[in-house]
């Protein structure tokens, strides 16, 4: 695993400067927005991605409009590979933030989920999270930063053909919950971001293998509330929120990203 870019940290200008964040899954979909704005916003990004070509290609867009960022190609499943994830973070100027974002998703009921299957959603979703955060929080406790997770509103909710993405998400936020609840007096705060279907991330693929793109895509939206898709920036915009000083005093919560949905929950 070798890390590209890079370069001097972050002078302490704009609303990130001077601290350096790590987003996994940051080479694609909503990874890569968060990515691109904590760039824009003076951050120095570790962009860590399964995909070589994708982590170097965000962390190169940011680079050339004058940010910094270094690409590091990691599989967050693997513990070695999450220590040196950490390694390089704090070798860029110590560690602030910390994004889990990197994700799988396989469509399937729980009766035709297969064991591999299974056990790759879980790995993913779950494991991913769990090492990367076991491994950066000491980094983090030293600066005070903030751990956002990337859940969904499949984390509150079943829904049909989703069994593996659903318990893994389930997971996720009772996962982020304990963290905080432990890391709060050290000051490391823990929050999940949960967003229904957007135009960017793992939707779009659904979108993209069905048969009428379209009409997929009106459907969802006219669930919504609000009668639309949530957008890469309602992300991103969140995710930022709760890494930054203005959202001090908020921790283990999970932020529903979903127009409107999760008020029709009981």
């Amino acid at each position: 695993m070798t890390p590209l870019g890079g370069g001097p940290a972050p002078v302490a200008t704009g609303r990130f400067g001077g601290r350096v964040a790590v987003v996994t899954g940051g080479g694609s979909g909503l990874g890569e927005a968060i990515a691109a704005l904590l760039g824009a916003l003076s951050a120095h990004v570790v962009v860590v991605d399964i995909d070589a070509d994708t982590a170097a290609h965000v962390a190169t867009a940011i680079t050339d409009g004058g940010g910094h960022a270094t690409a590091v190609t990691a599989d967050v499943t693997q513990e070695p590979d999450v220590v040196e994830i950490v390694r390089i973070a704090e070798a860029a100027g110590g560690l602030h933030g910390l994004v889990l974002s990197a994700a799988v998703e396989v469509r399937a009921n729980l009766d035709a989920t297969t064991d591999e299957d299974w056990q790759r959603v879980i790995d993913v979703n779950l494991k991913g999270p769990f090492l990367c955060m076991k491994h950066a929080i000491p980094a983090i406790r030293r600066t005070g930063g903030s751990i956002v997770a990337l859940g969904s509103t499949l984390g509150a909710i079943g829904n049909p053909g989703y069994a593996a993405y659903c318990a893994s998400k389930g997971a996720l936020v009772n996962l982020c919950k304990q963290a905080a609840i432990e890391e709060a007096p050290h000051g490391v705060r823990v929050n999940v971001v949960s967003p229904s279907a957007c135009d960017t991330g793992l939707f779009q693929r659904v979108v993209a293998a069905s048969e009428d793109p379209d009409a997929l895509e009106r459907f969802v939206a006219g669930n919504v509330p609000m009668g639309r898709l949530g957008t890469a920036a309602d992300v991103s915009e969140a995710v930022l929120y709760l890494l930054g000083d203005e959202s001090s005093y908020v921790s283990g919560t999970v932020l529903a990203l979903d127009g409107g949905l999760a008020a029709r929950r009981v």
